[in-house]
C-alpha cells in the first residue's frame, strides 16, 4: 500500500557534498540509477503533522560532524551501496529535538548512512564497489536539513525521480 510521507534529512556540507554529488553522478551514469542529494535519513513521518517549513524555520540547532565506519552494500533498495556512519550524541538530540518540533517521537537514525546508489545491482558488483570506493577524508560535516515528499515504500528508480523537496534550512553555529 503506497502513502505519501515527508522525510527530514541531514544534507552534507562543502567539500564533502561535491564528492557525495560526484560519486552518486558516475554510479547513476554507470548503472542507470536515479539521480538524488545525498543525505542521511533522519525519520520518517506523515504528511499529517505539522507543515515542515514550519518546522524547519522554527527549528534550531548547530552543524553536526559524524565519522565515517565505511561502505557498505545491503539487498535492499534503498540501501544499495552507502557511506555508514557511526552514530553521537548529537545526532541522536538532534533528531530528537527535530521529531520533537513535527509532533512526533524519535531516537534518531539506527545505521546512520549516505547512500552512493539507489538500483538493483548484483551483490558481487556491491561488494567490489564496497571495497575499492575510498574516502579521502574520516568525517563529514552536516550543515542543512531538508523536508523531502515523497511515496512510501520506495522500491524503484521511479520512486526516486518523484522525491521534491518541500523544506530546506542551514544550520547554524
Amino acid at each position: 500500500m503506497k502513502k505519501t510521507a515527508i522525510v527530514y534529512q541531514l544534507l552534507p556540507a562543502k567539500p564533502e557534498r561535491d564528492l557525495f554529488c560526484e560519486i552518486i553522478r558516475i554510479l547513476r551514469k554507470e548503472f542507470r540509477a536515479s539521480n538524488f542529494e545525498p543525505h542521511l535519513t533522519l525519520f520518517v513521518t506523515t504528511e499529517k503533522h505539522k507543515s515542515p517549513k514550519k518546522i524547519l524555520q522554527q527549528f534550531r540547532s548547530r552543524p553536526i560532524r559524524l565519522n565515517i565506519r565505511g561502505v557498505a552494500f545491503s539487498a535492499k533498495f534503498t540501501k544499495t551501496l552507502f557511506v555508514r556512519f557511526k552514530s553521537s550524541p548529537a545526532l541522536k538530540r538532534l533528531a530528537m529535538d527535530l521529531g520533537r518540533a513535527a509532533g512526533i517521537s524519535t531516537k534518531g537514525p539506527k545505521d546512520p548512512h549516505v547512500s552512493l546508489v539507489y538500483q538493483k545491482i548484483p551483490s558481487r558488483v556491491k561488494k567490489g564497489l564496497a571495497k575499492v570506493i575510498k574516502l579521502p577524508f574520516r568525517s563529514v560535516r552536516f550543515d542543512s536539513i531538508a523536508a523531502v515528499r515523497l511515496t512510501l515504500p520506495v522500491r524503484t528508480g521511479r520512486n526516486v525521480t518523484k522525491w521534491r523537496t518541500v523544506a530546506k534550512r542551514r544550520l547554524s553555529g
